[in-house]
């Protein structure tokens, strides 16, 4: 057994560990005569309550430590030091149980971090500094965010001649109100619950805590899944959510994964509160929300003018900030597509026409070409009469089709960004006719001049369902599931006198076909599916709720249910099977369970179906609810799945 004061300094992770386990831990370490530091950038080993190298590279970015995994570098540069977080699992059997192990047994991460702190490397009054060309990169960014968050919490103890129990651990050694830390400020440290508190004394505090309105019960059982949870689209913390969600932007635009994650988790938590937010008790008591969320609420909150964040003034502020949104806003780009284009120069859209405009793909040119109309939202009357046009002429293929709207239509929005639609027929034995009615109806609609770009046409290399209805396991490639679909430009009709609009067989140009005014009615973005019954009320899920809802509902179907949901249905990962939703004995979907069991039919009479007051089939609705059965799920009607 290595001798423990050969080893570096040890800092003790907070990761999952309350107060009185860490302190039990950081005793116990010191008992055996290893090296204990409090401060995260005096030490190199770091133990914790951490399984895996990417959650442990997360847990040194929370200290402030921003390091690269040591095995992507061969060879690391002069004045870096490697940093290696251990399992739990060594302090158990060294330090608990006595036994002799290898601490780089216990190993779960090797980073790479610059021997010289961000934090430390303050340019002097002095020395003119030059400024960098190219943008901040991403550490910077965070390293600063965390700098600013943590300054901001402690100006609110400062506040507070007397600090509330519990925020012991985060005030500095010497610090006192009216006076200045001798050192840095240390790395901010996650809080729990009251760990920080806003300016008024404990006493006012405990007075306003004792009158908050009572949790809701999925925050007291800590409620992870935001699926099982109702999220209305309004918001009485709207502004706050407002400003979260464009940071969350900016997280999106620099390719931050787990920092989109992380702030699409505190979105979705802050969204499903019912009340106000009126103390910090109560971000801290929601699940996801810790102690940079609670730093811009309190920053929020009290900033003069109110609701002001130093944070996203920057971002809104930064021609780098601006320039990628410009970019990423374009239909066809995404994030690392946007950042190339800054790198080469571009700045607006005229450069990409002038200088890359063959170098884009054909979608991204359409993108371009449209961009102002794909901007424009669109109202839901329009959607209504966009959805009642393919339902004509895909009955006209398919006499008895269905056809809904999903996406924020369905969840309430009143402007849509795009439409969203779901074609299937309530009888099984049509499936086969449901996915090629695709190719059809799609000509259909070029030939009336409604589609005009195609984006994209998915047809699963085999059919999802035979004749019979049973449906065949998932098959996914090219990020696309096994649901055929088509991606389009569509245009509504000039109904004010002859049309000139855009042709598909005229490319770009947008070539007369024939003679009149041009068709004055905005471009809008259409993606129609075409699920096969049995897996209706599955692909109108997938495609109904916020993109945080359905993460969360494809973690709850993982974790607890051991099973795979996608657009397809549920899949048992075991055997590879696909899980019935409901009796499916009978020969229709749209049915309740009873009237299956029974033998009740559904009318080939389009007419004679059971419709709600905007002439949606009832049947889809039916289909999700099986669904959710299934599931174990409350409920959840579409406009309680606004996660945002």
């Amino acid at each position: 057994m290595p001798n423990p004061t050969d080893l570096p300094n040890i800092y003790v992770l907070p990761t999952r560990l309350d107060d009185s386990q860490r302190a039990e831990i950081i005793s116990n370490i010191k008992s055996k005569k290893y090296n204990i530091t409090e401060s995260p950038r005096d030490a190199i080993i770091f133990v914790g309550d951490v399984l895996g190298p990417k959650r442990a590279l997360l847990e040194l970015r929370f200290l402030g430590l921003n390091t690269t995994d040591a095995t992507t570098i061969k060879t690391p540069a002069k004045g870096t030091k490697i940093l290696k977080v251990v399992k739990l699992e060594w302090y158990t059997k060294a330090i608990t149980e006595g036994a002799e192990v290898n601490i780089n047994d216990f190993v779960i991460y090797n980073g790479i971090y610059p021997s010289k702190s961000p934090f430390n490397n303050q340019p002097s009054a002095t020395t003119p500094q030059k400024r960098s060309a190219s943008p901040p990169t991403l550490a910077e960014k965070q390293a600063e965010e965390r700098s600013r968050s943590e300054s901001i919490l402690r100006r609110a103890m400062a506040a507070t001649e007397q600090a509330a129990p519990g925020t012991r651990h985060l005030r500095q050694k010497g610090y006192s109100q009216g006076s200045q830390p001798s050192q840095p400020p240390r790395p901010f440290k996650r809080p729990r619950f009251v760990s920080q508190q806003s300016t008024e004394s404990q006493e006012e505090s405990e007075q306003i805590a004792s009158n908050l309105p009572p949790l809701p019960q999925w925050v007291v059982e800590k409620q992870k899944y935001s699926c099982a949870r109702s999220t209305p689209a309004e918001s009485p913390n709207k502004g706050f959510l407002e400003a979260l969600l464009k940071i969350r932007l900016n997280r999106i635009l620099i390719s931050d994964e787990i920092g989109v994650r992380a702030y699409s988790t505190s979105i979705a938590s802050i969204a499903a509160f019912p009340h106000k937010i009126t103390h910090i008790s109560q971000i801290h008591s929601l699940p996801g929300c810790e102690g940079k969320i609670a730093a811009l609420w309190y920053e929020f909150t009290h900033s003069d003018p109110l609701g002001r964040l130093e944070v996203l003034e920057e971002i809104e502020n930064s021609v780098y900030y601006k320039t990628l949104e410009l970019f990423y806003n374009i239909w066809g780009v995404g994030a690392h597509s946007a950042q190339n284009f800054y790198k080469l120069g571009f700045r607006d859209l005229d450069d990409l026409v002038e200088h890359h405009w063959t170098k884009l793909t054909r979608v991204q040119q359409i993108g371009v070409k449209f961009y102002d109309e794909f901007q424009d939202k669109i109202p839901r009357d329009e959607v209504i009469s966009i959805r009642d046009s393919i339902q004509h002429y895909a009955r006209q293929l398919l006499p008895g089709a269905e056809v809904v709207v999903a996406g924020g239509f369905r969840r309430g929005k009143e402007l849509s960004a795009d439409v969203d639609l779901l074609i299937t027929h309530p009888r099984v034995s049509k499936s086969r006719d449901v996915e090629e009615l695709l190719v059809p109806l799609v000509n259909l609609l070029e030939k009336e001049g409604l589609i005009t770009h195609l984006l994209t046409i998915h047809q699963p290399s085999k059919f999802v369902a035979t004749t019979s209805g049973d449906v065949w396991p998932k098959r996914s490639h090219h990020n696309f599931d096994g649901i055929p679909k088509v991606l389009c430009v569509w245009q509504q009709p000039d109904l004010g006198g002859d049309e000139e609009g855009d042709s598909q067989m005229g490319g770009l140009n947008g070539n007369k076909r024939g003679k009149g005014r041009k068709n004055p009615n905005p471009h809008r973005r259409v993606d129609i599916l075409f699920p096969p019954p049995r897996c209706a009320g599955s692909t109108l899920t997938s495609w109904s709720g916020a993109t945080t809802f359905e993460r969360d509902l494809r973690r709850y179907v993982r974790d607890e249910k051991f099973w795979k949901f996608s657009s397809e249905g549920v899949t048992d990962r075991a055997s590879g099977m696909r899980l019935p939703v409901g009796e499916e004995k009978g020969e229709f979907i749209g049915l309740e369970e009873d009237d299956e069991k029974n033998g009740v039919e559904v009318d080939d009479d389009v007419d004679n179906r059971k419709r709600r007051e905007d002439g949606e089939w009832v049947g889809w609705d039916v289909e999700e609810r099986k669904l959710f059965k299934l599931l174990e799920l409350e409920w959840r009607e579409p406009t309680e799945r606004c996660t945002n």
